[in-house]
């Protein structure tokens, strides 16, 4: 006995089908990290139950700039924890982490320069690291929104701006 299989034309759609569906069910109950815009950091940053994070490599911390457009520096009270530093052993990043105050018990606001870099550390502190979602905040605009308003300070003082002098 010779067994008939759906048409191409038809199993494909089906499969699609069934494989977003699957995607949409299991996307519904994954934990997400809220986007923060610089109201919500400005509101939080100085308030001890928060920790400020840059994910930008250090040399964009401590005030060179990353590209043209883009100012070095880092938002007063930040501290620096660049997404590299994730990719060291569990226990060494872990043990990094709460070295930078970066815990569990805490709402960690975290930041780069549009918010990819962000993004992805804060994916890893959920996932990695099982911090609670609800407590990690992705400040999307980064450093190029934040820098937009004058009156918002960056640190070193002499960072570079991004901007022929």
């Amino acid at each position: 006995m010779v067994k008939k299989h759906l048409p191409l034309e038809i199993a494909a759609p089906l499969m699609f089908a069934f494989i977003f569906i699957v995607t949409m069910i299991f996307t519904l109950f994954e934990p997400h990290v809220e986007d923060v815009d610089t109201a919500y950091v400005k509101e939080h940053m100085n308030e001890p139950d928060y920790v400020l994070v840059d994910a930008r490599p250090e040399a964009h911390y401590f005030g060179k700039s990353p590209r043209p457009g883009v100012p070095g520096g880092h938002i007063p009270g930040a501290v620096s924890f660049p997404l590299e530093d994730m990719k060291m052993r569990l226990q060494l990043a872990a043990a990094l982490l709460a070295k930078e105050g970066i815990t569990k018990d805490k709402t960690v606001i975290i930041y780069c320069n549009t918010g990819v870099l962000s993004g992805r550390l804060a994916d890893q502190l959920v996932r990695r690291f099982n911090f609670p979602a609800s407590r990690i905040k992705n400040y999307r605009g980064g450093i190029v929104e934040w820098s937009k308003d004058p009156r918002n300070i960056l640190l070193p003082e002499d960072h570079e701006t991004g901007f022929p002098d």
